[in-house]
C-alpha cells in the first residue's frame, strides 16, 4: 500500500509541476504579445524616405520604375485581397499587389506601409506593391 501512495504522491506532484509550467509559459507569451507586432506580406520593407500620394500623382515621371514607400490607411479594398486604395494626407492612389503574387486579408481602415513602384497604365498612376505591413 505504501507503494501505491507514494506512486500517487509523485503523479500529483507532476501534475502541480506541469500546470505551473504551463501557466509560466502563457504568461510569457502575453507580454512578448503585448509588444507591438507587425504583419508583413512580401518583400521586406527597405526604402525609408516615405514619398507623398500628392507627388506621385503629380510628377508621375519623377517616380516610374522606381522603388517607393509609402504610408497611409486603407480606404478600399478588393474582396480578394489582391488591390486596395491607400490614402495619405496628400491623396489616394490605387495599390496592386497581385502582380506580385501576394493578396492580404481584410484591412481596411488600418494604417498599412507598401513598397513598391509607380507605373503608368494607360494614363492611370498606380503603384506595384512589392511588400506590405501592417
Amino acid at each position: 500500500m505504501r507503494k501505491a501512495k507514494k506512486i500517487k504522491l509523485i503523479g500529483l506532484f507532476l501534475v502541480i509541476f506541469v500546470m505551473v509550467m504551463s501557466m509560466a509559459s502563457c504568461s510569457g507569451n502575453r507580454s512578448s504579445n503585448s509588444s507591438e507586432k507587425s504583419e508583413r506580406y512580401g518583400v521586406n520593407i527597405t526604402e525609408k524616405r516615405v514619398v507623398n500620394t500628392k507627388d506621385i500623382l503629380a510628377n508621375p515621371d519623377e517616380y516610374l520604375d522606381q522603388t517607393v514607400r509609402l504610408e497611409g490607411k486603407i480606404v478600399r479594398e478588393c474582396p480578394s485581397g489582391c488591390w486596395f486604395f491607400l490614402e495619405d494626407e496628400t491623396g489616394t492612389i490605387y495599390v496592386d499587389i497581385n502582380p506580385s503574387g501576394l493578396s492580404i486579408p481584410p484591412k481596411v481602415g488600418k494604417k498599412v506601409v507598401v513598397e513598391g513602384v509607380p507605373t503608368n497604365r494607360n494614363g492611370r498612376i498606380s503603384i506595384i506593391g512589392k511588400g506590405v505591413e501592417f
